[in-house]
């Protein structure tokens, strides 16, 4: 599973506090719930039916430099499958909620892991329960003397570290959410808002003018 830690190191725990350097005075609409419940699910779909296409093409294809393209293509693609339907597993999964509802008209039992709003919350509050446990864990075994207790401890703290690890690269996966940055969130139209400055709004609008005219010359 180490392919899932890659975006943040352990270490990120410490400081995932620290404040911004600018004062984070404006709100910047980030994405709703229902977006980016969406917008996981079609990225799932859409790598199933390129690995579908392809696993097709690579029956039909004869040329061997081809054929490890496509391998290579594919590798890629199921991997960023794993990864996706791991994350959506934990964000959408998380808390062990085990609900059923029973469609009369489609006569089909659905689970329910509650509404888009509460999956969301549970996932927040799993990775900031998981970043104090790492940070309790290891006051714990700096001050321990006794080895064997100090080793149990290790192994308590790497597994949090872990599970956190994992919780934040799902979070930012579906909702582009990071234990650095401040978020604002909006029950009325739920709306996820990333607290920003001027001066990176400033910065943030000047990189997409200039990816726009980018795109321009290119066209």
């Amino acid at each position: 599973m180490s392919f899932l830690l890659v975006a943040f190191a352990f270490s990120g725990v410490e400081g995932f506090a620290e404040e911004a350097a600018n004062l984070e005075d404006k709100l910047l609409p980030l994405v709703t719930m229902e977006q980016a419940f969406a917008k996981a699910l079609q990225r799932r779909g859409l790598l199933v039916r390129f690995i579908e296409q392809e696993n097709a093409k690579l029956k039909e294809t004869e040329d061997e430099e081809e054929v490890q393209k496509i391998a290579q293509g594919l590798a890629q693609a199921r991997n960023a499958l794993a990864e996706l339907t791991t994350y959506m597993d934990v964000i959408f999964g998380l808390g062990g909620n085990r609900s059923y509802e029973y469609d009369n008209v489609k006569s089909t039992i659905y689970l329910r892991v509650g509404t888009v709003t509460e999956v969301f919350a549970r996932a927040v509050q799993a990775r900031d329960s998981y970043a104090q446990r790492v940070l309790e864990l290891k006051e714990l075994i700096d001050k321990e003397e006794d080895e064997t207790r100090k080793a149990t401890l290790q192994r308590e703290h790497d597994a949090a570290a872990q599970r956190w690890a994992l919780l934040v690269n799902a979070l930012y996966s579906i909702y582009q959410v990071h234990p650095k940055r401040n978020y604002q969130f909006n029950p009325e139209n739920l709306t996820l808002y990333l607290k920003t400055s001027d001066e990176e709004i400033q910065k943030l609008n000047a990189e997409i003018e200039k990816l726009r005219e980018e795109q321009n010359k290119t066209e």
